[in-house]
Formats: structure tokens, sequence, C-alpha cells
């Protein structure tokens, strides 16, 4: 996978390797995508930032092109980003964080605040510390969260996705989109190339069979807030308001941005609408 203007780097860090993408110039913007994603994600938003910032987006350990890791704790995962940003010898900078890409967020901003001008957290709540109500058995919340039960079982995911891991993903985007072509069919082949390599789909699930271990360290980071400013972006069509209670108590400065139309993928659905919200959480960073 290429981006048009974008200079792609595997950078080695800890016991990984992973795969940046970077392209413009200015103050720093960190882009990390999610699950079952890689920086593809990104590719509608990139230009629209690139005109002012240096915009570098990454794909966590075992998710698209990077590495696997030994380690998939929220800790751990934000050690390495650390050792990232050390090695690229970023400034102050902003991170922006998608799905499971949101959660290294929160995690690198409790730990490493002195190293952010500010934390932007997109279509996901903290593991451990989120209101129980987002993992209700209700007909809502059952379509948004049922791969967090599955995803994280021993075995079981193994047997049944193994050479049909199409099934499962095409199904993810059609459902968790606000409308079933959002994201485009070229994506989704790419999408399903790189988790239908041999070992790839169970290696991503490694997040979520770690789970309970990262609850338990953000429970911990949770006695302090976040010090630097953060802004929750949701889909007003997936978790929308519900940001705003999961994240807001977690920060000392916090802003939210629900966007009409959208779902959960809004780097994707609505790319011009989250870089205007990017734009403006930026200019009020100190």
């Amino acid at each position: 996978m290429a981006f048009a203007n974008t200079a792609a780097s595997m950078v080695a860090v800890g016991d990984t390797q992973l795969q940046c993408y970077e392209a413009g110039s200015g103050d720093p913007v960190l882009l990390v995508s999610g699950w079952p994603q890689s920086a593809l994600a990104w590719e509608k938003v990139i230009p629209l930032l690139a005109a002012d910032y240096r915009v570098i987006a990454v794909e966590p350990p075992a998710l698209g092109l990077s590495q696997p890791t030994a380690r998939y704790d929220m800790q751990s995962i934000a050690a390495l980003f650390h050792a990232l940003v050390e090695q690229l010898r970023l400034p102050r900078f902003h991170f922006v964080g998608h799905d499971i890409g949101c959660w290294i967020g929160y995690a690198y901003a409790a730990q490493y605040a002195r190293t952010l001008r500010g934390a932007a957290l997109m279509e996901a709540v903290v593991p451990g510390i989120a209101p129980g109500g987002n993992y209700a058995f209700t007909a809502e919340q059952a379509l948004k969260t049922w791969h967090f039960f599955f995803n994280s079982l021993p075995e079981l995911p193994e047997e049944l996705t193994a050479g049909r891991e199409d099934v499962y993903l095409k199904w993810i985007f059609r459902h968790r989109a606000a409308r079933p072509d959002a994201i485009p069919p070229e994506s989704v082949a790419e999408y399903v190339r790189l988790y239908a390599r041999p070992g790839a789909f169970i290696e991503a699930l490694k997040y979520y069979r770690a789970i309970f271990e990262s609850g338990a360290q953000n429970r911990a980071l949770a006695a302090n807030k976040i010090s630097v400013p953060v802004l929750a972006i949701s889909g007003a069509r997936w978790l929308g308001e519900a940001m705003r209670g999961a994240l807001g108590p977690l920060a000392e400065t916090f802003d939210m941005v629900s966007i009409a139309d959208c779902a959960h993928f809004p780097p994707e659905e609505k790319p011009a609408e989250v870089a205007a919200a990017l734009r403006a959480h930026f200019a009020r960073c100190p």
C-alpha cells in the first residue's frame, strides 16, 4: 500500500517495527489507526492536514504492516509509541487515535503528557474505566460491542475465522458505518488482504485478549486527569454522546465533536469534518 505524496518507512522500536507514512511539515501530528484497519484509514485526512502540519500515520503493532510485539497491554504499547517518538526526535506533538488508536492515546497521554500538545480520541471508550452501560447486552449495544467478547475468547476465533477472514471483516465494514458502502470496496479489499495473511488476524486479536490487563492499568492511571487538552470525536450514529461521559471525566480540559450522518469510521466516512475538528482542536492546544 502506498499513499500519494507520503514517505513510507518501517521504524524499529523495542521488539517490533512500526509502519509509518509521513507528509507535510510543521507541528507534528501522529495519526494512529485501529482494528481491523491500517494507516489507509487516514488516506483522505492526511492531505487535509499536511499543508500545515507534519503528519505521521502510524500502524500499531500487528495492525496493518507493523510487526507483532510480545505484549499487547496498553502500558506496553504506549511505551513502544514513546520509544517511537524519541527515535523520531519529535517535539511536543498532537496525538490522534481512532478505535484501538484511541485506547493507545489515552494510555499515552496519561503517562507521557509532557511530550504532547494535545490528544484527540476518536470512536472508542477506554477499557476498564468506561461506564458499564457501554457493554450492556441490549440490541443496540450488542451490535457495537459483540466483537469484544468474541475476539477475547481463546481458540474459538481461530477455529471459526481461518480462511474466512473476509466474511468477518466485510460484515464489520457493512454494519459499523452509517451506510453499507461508506468504506470503498478497494479499501475493504486491502484490509481483508492484510488480515488474511497467515497469522495476521489472530495476532491482531491479542489487543482484545489483553483487555482486562489494560483495564486494570487504565483504572490506576485514572487517579490523575490528563493534563493536556483532549478532544473526543464520535460518529453521531455510533458512540455519539456516550464518548462525553466516558472520556470527559478523564481530562482537565475536554471538548467533543459528534459528527452527523457518521458511525464508527469518521476518518473515512467524514474526512473533511474530522480534519476541521482536528484543526480547531490543534489551534486551542498551548
